[in-house]
């Protein structure tokens, strides 16, 4: 795996998601290998994004890799860890046909802890963004941060390599993980 910073000049959502996917020009099979998350927006227009892939990306008009590293994640049971994630808790009503966000603070952290269920979960800040693309409604993300404990490596891998919840063609999804000190 690879994880990189990219600086994208697009703006919008499903803009973004176009440009990511032209990081990888000899993808054959169009499968979605990556994950990604917008960091920040700095003064000059610029979408700064973290990156976590398959295969190394490569530059194109839209989107400049500014770094790149190779990035084996090795999660140890018992070991605390920081954590970020940008979501979209959602729920399903009438078996499974009517998907709604999840608005409620607490139903949101319950949501994390539901997808999170290798480890012990401690949420510590929480942030709700209104995200909006021309090809989609606006959507709802949750910026979680906080700690978390593992009692379960594989199932937390697995969640790190395959992410959480929906809207991860819109930048949800991507766990980060650091060691606690």
């Amino acid at each position: 795996m690879y994880i990189s910073m990219v600086a994208l000049s697009v703006i919008d959502t499903y803009e973004q998601h176009q440009a990511i996917w032209e990081l990888f020009p000899n993808s054959s099979e169009r499968k979605r290998d990556h994950l990604f998350r917008v960091e920040n927006i700095n003064t000059s227009g610029q979408v700064m994004v973290l990156l976590q892939s398959a295969s190394e990306p490569q530059s194109n008009v839209k989107a400049t890799v500014l770094q790149s590293k190779l990035f084996d994640p090795q999660i140890s049971q018992g070991e605390y860890y920081k954590f970020k994630l940008l979501a979209n808790p959602t729920k399903c009503l009438s078996q499974g046909k009517k998907v709604i966000e999840i608005k409620d603070e607490n139903e949101q952290i319950q949501w994390l802890q539901r997808k999170l269920r290798g480890a012990n979960v401690t949420v510590t800040a929480l942030e709700s963004v209104l995200v909006k693309s021309r090809k989609s409604f606006t959507s709802r993300f949750v910026c979680f941060e906080g700690i978390l404990q593992v009692d379960k490596p594989d199932q937390i891998y697995s969640v790190l390599v395959m992410g959480i919840g929906r809207k991860k063609h819109a930048g949800a999804g991507l766990l980060s993980l650091a060691k606690a000190s």
